[in-house]
């Protein structure tokens, strides 16, 4: 299944998700993207920015409490009337699943199925 058709299917299982992305947080651009309305590269790249933005604050946190935990994997950002959700590869890719949603609750029934599809594509499948 291509790329495209698996963040359809993503978008699908959740009825409150608008987008559903892929992207790296590295360049912060999108690469493929899947919504019922079309969206500028523009818009999709900002999504990028904000997840990259997001977790490098995280991770300056966690790396300013000084405990050695693990970094955290997903951002939630709420925002009036939607709910974005980004995800990064726990592989150190640079990989990412951005989703924007309805609301918080959407966001948190796709991040199991968003997580799955992330690792399937670090796994190369």
């Amino acid at each position: 299944m291509t790329l495209t058709r698996q963040l359809d299917a993503l978008r699908h299982f959740e009825p409150g998700c608008r987008l559903a992305a892929f992207g790296d947080l590295g360049a912060s651009i999108v690469l493929r993207s899947s919504s019922a309305g079309g969206h500028p590269q523009e818009y999709l790249d900002d999504l990028c920015q904000q997840a990259r933005r997001g977790f490098l604050a995280l991770d300056a946190a966690v790396q300013a409490g000084g405990v050695a935990t693990a970094l955290a994997d997903d951002v939630l950002l709420l925002a009036p009337g939607e709910a974005r959700l980004f995800l990064r590869s726990g592989a150190g890719s640079g990989d990412a699943v951005l989703c924007v949603c309805t609301d918080a609750e959407a966001a948190a029934r796709l991040a199991a199925p968003a997580r799955q599809l992330l690792a399937q594509l670090d796994g190369g499948l």
